[in-house]
């Protein structure tokens, strides 16, 4: 599979921003090499594959906080919004894309009353990964019918694996 990104915009807003290219080569050539895409491919027993990549963008499914090993919601809001964000990580890596790659998602809250820790916490999350704030949609008050808090959805680009 041949991965693509546009270098010429990659360059660009490297040098806009200030970013050393020769970092940023270094980082995409870290990107390249975590590639799996065969783990993103339904679990047994799954209705849906973790991203799936089409024309450069990758699409990640909604990740959500649960304990890998039990599969049990995270004990609390903050802890299964961290535990989302890092299995998204992971996912973005195995699709050859990083945080700051990712220029859309939706986040799905189920209790409004903890708005004001999701802000925070994805503020965070983009900050510690040095990365601009994507474009965002928020749905507050869904009832995802367990006990999950958070969910979250994205669209990045793809690293130039070529």
């Amino acid at each position: 599979m041949r991965i693509r990104f546009l270098n010429s915009a990659f360059l660009l807003v490297g040098m806009l921003s200030g970013i050393n290219t020769a970092n940023a080569a270094a980082d995409n050539a870290a990107i390249c090499a975590a590639i799996n895409l065969a783990a993103l491919e339904p679990a047994p027993g799954m209705m849906y594959a973790s991203a799936r990549i089409s024309n450069g963008l990758v699409f990640v499914s909604g990740q959500i906080g649960v304990d890998t090993a039990s599969s049990a919601p995270a004990p609390d809001f903050e802890a299964q919004m961290l535990e989302a964000l890092s299995r998204l990580e992971r996912v973005l890596a195995q699709a050859g894309s990083s945080v700051a790659q990712i220029q859309r998602a939706t986040v799905y809250v189920a209790d409004p009353a903890n708005l004001a820790t999701m802000n925070r916490l994805y503020r965070e999350f983009f900050e510690r990964h040095a990365a601009p704030l994507p474009a965002r949609s928020l749905v507050p008050g869904l009832n995802f019918g367990n006990a999950i808090a958070f969910e979250i959805d994205v669209i990045a680009t793809q690293a130039d694996c070529d």
